[in-house]
């Protein structure tokens, strides 16, 4: 018995060992774009800002996946020593092969060999809760362990959304990577319209940062909302006094 949960606790360490790795580089990846986009902001080069901000939003939601896997093997992994120091196989180890189970679901289409090794892990699992004869349909019923394995993924997904937050720099907003050129055009004169003025505070805004807008910061300004100041860029492109670049 000893043996056999040293040897699933070994194996599963190694594919720890291996989402550790991957995250590590996925965090050189996220820093290595990251600084791109800062640099392409600072040239003014807002089509590649755009691109390098939106592959690094994607790296995180991998490393989102990858960490949160990485937690819950750690648990896993210190539930097999419980196991093997208490012997308590009933209570336990039904729990451990559904957090292994829905773990290997999420990091399937990320790591597709971690999965496959953690799909062989719960069969050696399960081929040893069969032949000891602990873990029974009657005594373990699939609802208590798949909820409790939620509950341990849900837990280490809201650790891993933290630590992330913690360790990746905040993203440029992709509202700030608009790069709006106000026409030199004969400027009407500004009606009554609340909404008329609100564009023409817009456009203002606009000339008066060079055509570099932010839409949040424009709308603090000139105290809109960010949507309010998305319509009247739009309608001030179909007026043809601002093009979008």
């Amino acid at each position: 018995m000893k043996e056999r949960i040293e040897h699933a606790s070994f194996r599963l360490r190694a594919q720890l060992d291996k989402l550790e790795h991957m995250y590590s580089r996925l965090q050189q990846r996220d820093r290595d774009l990251f600084q791109r986009c800062v640099g392409a902001q600072v040239s003014k080069d807002f089509a590649h800002a755009k691109i390098y901000a939106n592959e690094s939003a994607e790296i995180r939601k991998i490393a989102k996946v990858v960490l949160g896997s990485q937690l819950a093997l750690e648990r896993v992994i210190l539930r097999l020593e419980t196991v093997e120091e208490f012997g308590n196989i009933m209570s336990q180890m039904a729990p451990v092969m559904s957090i292994v189970k829905e773990t290997k679901s999420k990091i399937a289409g990320v790591v597709p060999q971690v999965a496959s090794e953690l799909d062989e892990v719960n069969n050696l699992l399960g081929d040893f809760t069969d032949e000891a004869g602990e873990v029974t349909a009657a005594s373990m019923p699939i609802e208590t362990t798949d909820a409790e394995a939620k509950k341990v993924l849900e837990e280490t997904g809201a650790v891993a959304e933290q630590r992330l937050r913690d360790q990746f720099p905040d993203l440029p907003s992709l509202d700030t990577l608009r790069q709006v050129n106000p026409i030199q055009v004969p400027e009407p004169a500004i009606s009554g319209s609340d909404f008329e003025r609100l564009q023409e505070n817009v456009y203002q805004y606009a000339r008066k940062h060079d055509g570099e807008l932010n839409v949040r910061s424009c709308a603090d300004s000139i105290g809109a909302s960010p949507q309010e100041v998305r319509n009247a860029l739009e309608r001030l492109r179909d007026a043809g006094r601002i093009v979008f670049e």
